[in-house]
Order: C-alpha cells, then sequence, then structure tokens
C-alpha cells in the first residue's frame, strides 16, 4: 500500500511511496528537493519536505547547489580594442600626411599687397645646380647639371653629392614635369635632405 505521495512544487503529477524511508531515501539520493511537497497519510494538506516535520532535519543537512561564481578576474576587451582602433587609424593618417608633405611642395600664403619676387637663373647661377625632370614617353628621365641619372634613389643621391662636392652649390632648382611619378620626386627630395641641400627652388606644373 502506498501511503506517502511526493509531487513537484504545484505539480499534479505525483509519485507514491510506501513508507517515509522511501521519500527520505529520495531526498537524500536527490530524486527530491527540498521544495517539492510531500503529503503523508496523516497529513491534510501538501507540504514542502523541508517544513515537514518529518523531514526537516533531513532537509537541512541536503546540500544546497552552488551558486553560480562570478568571474571577477575577467577583463573587457572591447575598450581596448577600441582604443588600437582610434591608435592605428590616427598612424595611417599621419604617415600619409608625412609622406605627401615631403612630395609636395605646399606654397607660402602671399600677401595680395605684395608681389611676387622674380628670381633672375643669372644672379643665383653660382648658388644652384639644376635638376631637371621629364617624360619620354613612360619613361622618367633625370637630368643633374645636364647629366643623364638612372631613376634609382642611390644613383640620384650620388651624383647629386657629386655635383656639390664639385661645384660648391649647395642650393637646388628643381624643374620637374607634372607627369612625372610622385616616387620619382620624393627620391629626389630625399637625396637633396641627405646631401643637406639648403634650399629647393621648385619649378613644378602638378595640377
Amino acid at each position: 500500500m502506498f501511503d506517502w505521495q511526493v509531487r513537484k512544487e504545484g505539480s499534479p503529477d505525483t509519485y507514491s511511496l510506501p513508507s517515509d524511508a522511501e521519500v527520505l531515501a529520495g531526498l537524500r539520493d536527490g530524486n527530491f528537493v527540498p521544495t517539492d511537497e510531500v503529503k503523508g497519510p496523516l497529513d491534510a494538506e501538501w507540504l514542502p519536505i523541508e517544513e515537514h516535520p518529518r523531514f526537516a532535519a533531513a532537509a537541512e543537512d541536503i546540500d544546497q547547489p552552488p551558486s553560480e561564481m562570478v568571474d571577477e578576474m575577467h577583463l573587457d576587451m572591447n575598450p581596448l580594442i577600441d582604443v588600437c582602433l582610434v591608435l592605428l587609424i590616427f598612424f595611417i593618417l599621419t604617415i600619409t600626411y608625412a609622406s605627401l608633405e615631403r612630395a609636395i611642395d605646399v606654397p607660402e600664403d602671399v600677401s595680395e599687397e605684395k608681389a611676387a619676387v622674380r628670381v633672375n637663373p643669372k644672379d643665383i647661377k653660382d648658388r644652384v645646380f639644376k635638376v631637371i625632370v621629364r617624360m619620354d614617353g613612360e619613361r622618367p628621365v633625370i637630368k643633374i647639371e645636364g647629366k643623364e641619372v638612372p631613376p634609382d634613389k642611390e644613383k640620384i643621391f650620388r651624383e647629386m653629392e657629386n655635383v656639390i662636392n664639385t661645384t660648391g652649390r649647395k642650393e637646388m632648382l628643381l624643374d620637374i614635369d607634372r607627369h612625372v611619378p610622385w616616387g620619382i620626386e620624393t627620391d629626389i627630395l630625399d637625396a637633396a635632405k641627405g646631401n643637406k641641400v639648403h634650399s629647393i627652388l621648385n619649378n613644378q606644373n602638378r595640377r
């Protein structure tokens, strides 16, 4: 004969057991939890197992399931990733601007009240050496003081160094065609900088 009944809290489904010992064994084996409801042969209504006089002491000894531990060492990487992306964009823009700054000769603002100063080549011929760059089809032609130089950065540097040491001229007049690739002009400006050219006079028609 089944005198004891157990059910989940508020559930219509019940388990019938022959004795309170079976209920107690199910509680200890984990088949039931302290909040499940039980009703004995002398009970008028359902009671939680943990509140029933027969099982209250045993229910207190049942280990409660451990609460989920919060990982306090967890680091949120999203802000760090956002900062890295901002820095990456900043460095890309900075490097790009620096490269363009070397290649483009930005003219200074000239007041409308001041007329442009014209330079007479005869007045500066003893101070400057001339670099002319033109396009021959698809091939850039570089001439330093009339001598053609291959479009190689190291050879441009060496020829410019030779002209400076030979003539003592430390200023450069750059006459460059607008169709010449930017890389060629950059190599020439780098070579001038490496040879410590005092000033560079540009005669360019870039648009």
